[in-house]
């Protein structure tokens, strides 16, 4: 069939068509920025070892859905040095976009030349910018490469530096970065012990956070800077159910998004589940504000935060509105379910989408400064993948039904225990159109008694001391039944009432009609 010029035209302009439609209308390289309002720091195009990072920033415009949208940073000798990729975009008319490529104390910084990072859509570049990154003026003369450090207690620690060219008249420098202004040195340490590649020197103890280590000979400037990581305290587990496969997509330093105040944070994707649990006891915080996913507004979404006994503060953010199992105010153990995994808020990046963002600080509002924190059950920050934590606790599973009745009906079951005077709770689901519900608690041996009580969503106590309702006591069990339950979130408490001073393990089923 021959075409007329018309149509011909026609099909040459969707075969001729670009790929990608999305476009980049502004751009800019900068030492810093601000995350929460997506802004570039003043413009550069030259670097130094001792940078930070460099940030790129860029619009993206006409973005159509879907389209896959990835950042390489190539060394002077053209290989990635670094790559990161966005995954499937959502449509909209312009995004904004920030990354980083981190300098001080990684790798890039001893890579001095020309760089290059390169904005690709659907595997089409529609951006290239470059700069310099200038050579460590004392190069191949002193260097630092690892910095360890060891507790001696009364406020005093000791670093051990290894690198080359130190001499009798090496001193360390100990800075940490402010975005107001910059590295602020903080001290200088004389050494107490000096060899060629390594030397130890005795300091004032520092808090938790991140620092650079220099070395400086004689009149010479500061080296390039080395990274010491002090994490606070353990303590901390993974905010996944003990046993479940979790993909952990961006920690510390990530380009997607972990930079500023969420430095020393973590975004964890899930591979099935759906349940957040608490990395620490302590006292709960909900932000539920019902939001769903905001491209264009840098925000955590709903999230939780719970305050510890230590002083600090940790912070879950892009969860499921109403999916919140807790309330403000409430206690809550380690490993105790909090809510569902979400994409609320931004979540452009990491997880394309639905995961959970978790950091620590040291002060209330989920905005502050993160600080550096390990998972016991993680310890290597670095780590990337697939994982499966050991973070155990009876309460773990968002309220779904943990077995099924031998009747068939919905039900769920525990096996915990307690002491005397010791309470038990969880949470009990229950939906709407419920006929009633029905708890039966049992135990073994002599001389032992628990209470069992049942919380209505509206705060309506069920119980044998609580209230005259309808529980039967018979011997070593409690039986608990309601007609017409309100529907909604329940809690159940089992507390010892007498013992012979041992733990009492007891039974405890639900099932509804």
């Amino acid at each position: 069939m021959k075409l007329s010029p018309a149509r011909l035209a026609v099909c040459l302009a969707f075969t001729l068509a670009p790929v990608s439609a999305a476009t980049v209308s502004r751009s800019a390289l900068s030492k810093s920025a601000n995350d929460q309002t997506c802004a570039p720091g003043p413009a550069s195009s030259r670097f130094q070892a001792q940078d930070r990072q460099v940030f790129l920033w860029f619009i993206a415009s006409r973005v159509a859905g879907s389209e896959q949208l990835s950042v390489e940073w190539l060394d002077p000798s053209g290989a990635v040095s670094l790559k990161t990729d966005w995954g499937a975009l959502p449509a909209a008319s312009s995004l904004c976009f920030l990354t980083q490529l981190p300098l001080a104390g990684f790798a890039a910084a001893e890579r001095p030349g020309r760089w290059t990072a390169r904005v690709t859509v659907n595997g089409a570049v529609v951006l290239t910018r470059t700069f310099d990154l200038a050579p460590d003026p004392n190069a191949g003369r002193i260097r630092v490469t690892t910095v360890s450090r060891r507790d001696l207690g009364n406020g005093q620690l000791e670093l051990t530096a290894e690198g080359s060219g130190f001499d009798s008249t090496t001193i360390l420098h100990v800075a940490q970065y402010t975005a107001a202004g910059g590295w602020r040195f903080l001290a200088v340490l004389q050494p107490s012990s000096v060899e060629a590649r390594k030397l130890v020197a005795t300091g004032t103890a520092l808090a938790p956070g991140e620092y650079m280590i220099l070395a400086s000979n004689g009149a010479l400037a500061p080296s390039a800077p080395a990274r010491l990581l002090i994490a606070t305290d353990t303590g901390y587990k993974l905010p996944t159910p003990a046993g479940e496969p979790w993909v952990l997509t961006q920690g510390p330093y990530g380009s997607f998004s972990h930079f500023n105040r969420s430095l020393h944070a973590f975004d964890i994707a899930p591979s099935g589940g759906r349940c957040i649990v608490a990395m620490r006891g302590g006292i709960v915080h909900t932000f539920d504000g019902g939001f769903g996913q905001t491209p264009h507004l840098r925000i955590f979404g709903n999230y939780i935060t719970i305050s510890h006994d230590n002083g600090e503060f940790s912070h879950y953010g892009h969860l499921k509105t109403r999916s919140f199992l807790v309330k403000t105010g409430q206690r809550v153990e380690q490993g105790q379910s909090l809510a569902e995994v979400g994409n609320s808020g931004y979540t452009l990046g990491a997880g394309g989408g639905h995961h959970v963002h978790v950091h620590v600080t040291r002060a209330f509002s989920i905005s502050s400064q993160s600080i550096p924190f390990q998972f016991e059950d993680l310890p290597d920050w670095r780590y990337r993948g697939t994982y499966r934590s050991k973070n155990a606790h009876p309460d773990c599973n968002c309220g779904g039904p943990r077995v099924v009745s031998k009747s068939g009906t919905p039900a769920a079951h525990w096996d915990a225990e307690v002491a005397v005077a010791e309470r038990w709770t969880d949470i009990l689901r229950v939906p709407a159109g419920t006929r009633q519900l029905d708890l039966s608690l049992s135990w073994k041996g002599v001389g032992r008694e628990f209470d069992l009580a049942v919380v209505s969503p509206r705060g309506q106590v069920y119980g044998r001391f609580a209230d005259p309702a309808p529980i039967s006591v018979a011997a070593n069990a409690l039986a608990f039944a309601l007609s017409n339950p309100e529907a909604g979130q329940w809690r159940v408490v089992v507390t010892g009432i007498k013992g012979t001073g041992e733990r009492m393990p007891f039974a405890l089923e639900s099932a509804r009609r």
